[in-house]
Formats: structure tokens, sequence, C-alpha cells
């Protein structure tokens, strides 16, 4: 059950941050640059791996398991690289994509909108059946 509340709150979050990323990619990039310390890395790369985990539990119980375990490896992945890439290099990425256009940033945030509705469909869906 908490590994449920676990998917279906991050992925809420998710939706958010992209309807957000959707209206103002400016503030998008000025809320993820509050991330940029080791605390913020350290916080970024455990809320990547307990997701991770709580979605491989989740999986078999949802209307697509397969997608969600490959999810769900690529969080946990994630998760070790931003640990391994550290603060300097997470600051080059987000410069980078500071100065992309606002159509590729809004492209990107209604990606991470839709992964979040998709996750919250499979997990949801199927638990109400």
């Amino acid at each position: 059950m908490v590994e449920f509340l676990v998917v279906v709150v991050v992925s809420i979050m998710v939706v958010c941050v992209g309807i957000f990323g959707l209206i103002s990619p400016a503030g998008v990039v000025g809320f993820i640059a509050r991330w940029q310390s080791p605390a913020g890395l350290w916080t970024a790369s455990i809320a990547r791996l307990v997701f991770g985990i709580a979605l491989w539990l989740v999986a078999p119980s949802s209307r697509t398991p397969v997608v969600l375990k490959v999810v769900s490896v690529v969080s946990v992945a994630s998760a070790v690289v931003l640990l391994v890439a550290g603060v300097s290099r997470f600051e080059s990425i987000l410069s980078w994509w500071s100065h992309q256009a606002a159509v590729f940033q809004r492209g990107w945030s209604a990606v991470a909108m839709a992964g979040g509705a998709f996750i919250l469909w499979s997990v949801i869906m199927k638990r109400n059946r």
C-alpha cells in the first residue's frame, strides 16, 4: 500500500511540474535550479530510487507491468547517474536547458506531464477494477 501511495504522489507531482513547465518554462528552470547543491542532488537521487523501487513493486498489479518495470529500472539508474555526475555536471545541463527555446522546454514538459499521467492511469485504473 505504501508503494502505491509513493507512485501516485510522485506521478501527480510529475504531472504538476509538467503543467508548470507548459505554462512557464523559465519557472521550471528556476525550480530545478534550487536543487543545485550536494544535499539537493542526494534528495533528488533518493526520491528517484524510492520511486523506482515502489514502481517495481506496484508494476505487477498495474495495467502495463512491463512498461512500468522498465521505467522503474530507468528511475533507479538515473538516481545513480545523478550522484555520479555531481553538482557541476548538473549545473552544466541546467545551463544548457535554460538556453533552449521555450517550445523545446514546453515539449519536454508535455512529455513529463504525459508520462506522469500514463503511470497514474496504469496503476489507478487497474487497482479500481
